[in-house]
């Protein structure tokens, strides 16, 4: 009987088979650093469009609740929002005021109509200087009919 184990009949095959593992498991992990790096960048893009929305939306309560007391708004604002503690964002909020022209004499007690087109453009880049659609994050556009009796 024949003994396997001297060290003249073994050809390394071990080493081979245990090169391509680690090998393989290497090429493995990559890949799901990879991926994970990915899904993490995925994910702060998220949150910073969404931080946006939410500031874009803020503004344009804003300007409607100013519109519901009878106060004018300015017709371009920015807005520095300070609740986000590692974010930088800034809201320019553009209103233009239509006044209706009635056709008809109108009488006091009749109602006038003032349409606005109200656009709110954040922004969460610190090193802009003038907010527009180019470096925008979020834009909203809104439509407001204020009713004033004369």
């Amino acid at each position: 009987m024949r003994n396997l184990s001297t060290p003249r009949q073994q050809r390394g095959v071990v080493l081979a088979v245990s090169l391509i593992l680690l090998l393989l498991l290497t090429i493995l992990a990559i890949t799901a650093s990879t991926s994970s790096t990915l899904q993490e960048r995925m994910a702060a893009n998220a949150q910073d469009e969404n931080i946006a929305f939410q500031a874009s939306e803020s503004a344009l309560t804003t300007v409607n609740s100013q519109l519901n007391t009878y106060i004018e708004p300015a017709a371009d604002s920015l807005i520095t929002n300070t609740s986000y503690t590692n974010k930088s964002v800034r809201t320019r909020l553009e209103v233009e005021s239509h006044p209706t022209e009635s056709s008809l004499n109108v009488d006091p007690g009749t109602p006038d109509f003032i349409l606005y087109d109200i656009t709110s453009t954040t922004t969460l880049d610190p090193s802009v200087v003038t907010i527009d659609e180019n470096n925008a994050y979020a834009r909203h556009r809104q439509g407001y009919r204020l009713r004033i009796i004369k």
